[in-house]
């Protein structure tokens, strides 16, 4: 009689356990600043976490500013890792840290060589590169492991996945671009800085550090392009406007869509080498 109670409480502790964790209550959580991010985190971090993304998808990493929501669940997290120097963090990183002071903060571009723009300023964009890519990868790993080692033989396996998808991607562009006769491109903001660095290729950019180019510039860049035989102009969405349009046209550039801070990172680094081909 005794051990039937016993094993009747033991079975009921064991299914209200598993009702909280169904119901995500004991699910620890960790907190990105963009979506690529998020990317690389759960292919390494698999089920263990919750993962939110503090600016999403369509969201201007620039001007950015989180919502009442975001800022709870970020008190709850624990552990956040950040892009490194984007407009969004370094605006409102000191109040995010003020808002989670148990929470563990790592910088994903540790260890990368920044490029600096025409400003000086370092260029924020570390995650479009595959060599960067692997840097941050690493990175994110070795957080993991400082909030929860138990599980760390199942990091390294879902790190070195993630590794081979990285490299694969690089085959990839690689192989698409050894395709193409072109290669230099047109770009409204300068995102693909550290890509063009990897790849050898030649970024024309519109607009650089917030500063819409004059008309004498505008010239320059039309002229520049059309001497490199630039055939594509990558556009985000949120930076559309005319003088995109303007020196599209005058150039005889295809508009390509483009989103760095799609979820699907790399489906967005290939795109770009599939555009130049």
């Amino acid at each position: 009689m005794y051990k039937k109670l016993s094993l009747l409480c033991a079975l009921t502790l064991v299914l209200f356990a598993s009702c909280s964790m169904t119901k995500g209550g004991t699910k620890r959580t960790v907190v990105v600043t963009i979506e690529p991010l998020r990317y690389f985190v759960e292919a390494i971090a698999g089920n263990r976490f919750n993962v939110k993304t503090m600016v999403p998808n369509g969201g201007n990493p620039e001007t950015y500013e989180p919502t009442a929501q975001q800022m709870v669940d970020l008190s709850h997290s624990d552990l956040y890792i950040k892009v490194g120097g984007i407009g969004f963090e370094t605006t409102w990183m000191k109040r995010i840290k003020a808002n989670a002071p148990h929470t563990l903060f790592i910088d994903s571009s540790d260890g990368i060589i920044p490029i600096e723009s025409s400003y000086g300023v370092p260029d924020p964009h570390t995650w479009m590169s595959c060599l960067n890519a692997t840097v941050i990868a690493q990175n994110i790993y070795k957080a993991l492991l400082q909030i929860d080692k138990q599980d760390s033989l199942y990091y390294k396996a879902n790190l070195e996945t993630l590794l081979a998808k990285i490299e694969d991607t690089n085959s990839q562009i690689r192989e698409n671009l050894s395709k193409s006769k072109v290669s230099s491109f047109l770009i409204y903001h300068p995102v693909l800085t550290y890509y063009a660095s990897e790849y050898n290729l030649h970024q024309i950019y519109i607009e650089d550090e917030g500063r819409e180019p004059s008309a004498a510039q505008i010239k320059e860049i039309i002229t520049s392009a059309k001497a490199k035989q630039v055939r594509v102009l990558f556009m985000q969405k949120e930076f559309s406007n005319r003088n995109s349009e303007t020196i599209a046209n005058a150039v005889g550039a295809q508009v390509v869509d483009f989103n760095p801070l799609d979820y699907n990172w790399h489906k967005e680094m290939i795109k770009v080498s599939q555009s130049l081909k």
